[in-house]
């Protein structure tokens, strides 16, 4: 830094002497830095759901490579809570989870399956959870409901009711009811199997990529 050149030549003394705290504070003052303009990646999503989301079918039977494990390793960026429980339903699982702090940036709500197989009220229950994901200025995804083999009591009209309450909300929608099913890759009649799984989680994941392109990697 060059040294501040003298002005008290140019200046009368008593404008020199107001002038002279200021220039020294010229003299000392720190340059700013320049703001790096890079956001802070959010990379954070809950898994809420049942078995086929929590892979844990019976316990003497789950999958080796759990949905959430999958999700870890499909995108390692991703910080994932999974509090998906064998046997849960929407219907079960809305009063407390109203009374659950959202901390995420993504909250991902499978259900259905079950609520249809127990003749449980889907709807009032899903749009209950995506209010409070929403209230808190978080992002929902709902999934459609997977396939089995035989025809599941309820399926195809929760299947509809996830994708209008998707809609209606302006959630966000991953249609499981597109994936490619194949009866063989069950692990019984109503659980996926690993392959089958595996695709589920990875159009969960291209929902993803498309609301938070920068979570990838």
């Amino acid at each position: 830094m060059r040294p501040l050149s003298c002005p008290q030549r140019h200046l009368p003394r008593f404008v020199f002497a107001l002038l002279l705290p200021s220039l020294a504070l010229l003299a000392v003052a720190p340059t700013a830095p320049a703001a790096s303009g890079t956001a802070p990646r959010d990379c954070s999503v809950t898994l809420e759901g049942d078995s086929i989301m929590s892979g844990i079918h019976t316990p003497d039977t789950r999958l080796p490579e759990s949905p959430a494990a999958l999700l870890r390793r499909m995108r390692p960026a991703y910080t994932v809570t999974d509090n998906s429980a064998s046997g849960s339903t929407a219907f079960a699982r809305a009063p407390e989870f109203a009374k659950t702090p959202v901390t995420t940036r993504f909250v991902v709500l499978e259900h259905g399956i079950n609520d249809a197989q127990f003749g449980k009220p889907y709807e009032p229950a899903l749009r209950g959870m995506v209010a409070h994901v929403k209230a808190a200025g978080r992002i929902p995804l709902i999934t459609g409901l997977s396939r089995q083999p035989l025809p599941s009591r309820g399926r195809d009209a929760h299947d509809q009711t996830a994708r209008r309450v998707a809609a209606d909300t302006g959630s966000l929608f991953v249609d499981w009811g597109a994936v490619a099913f194949k009866p063989r890759e069950m692990a019984d009649v109503l659980h996926p199997g690993p392959a089958y799984s595996a695709r589920l989680m990875a159009r969960l994941v291209a929902v993803l990529d498309m609301a938070a392109p920068e979570c990838r990697r």
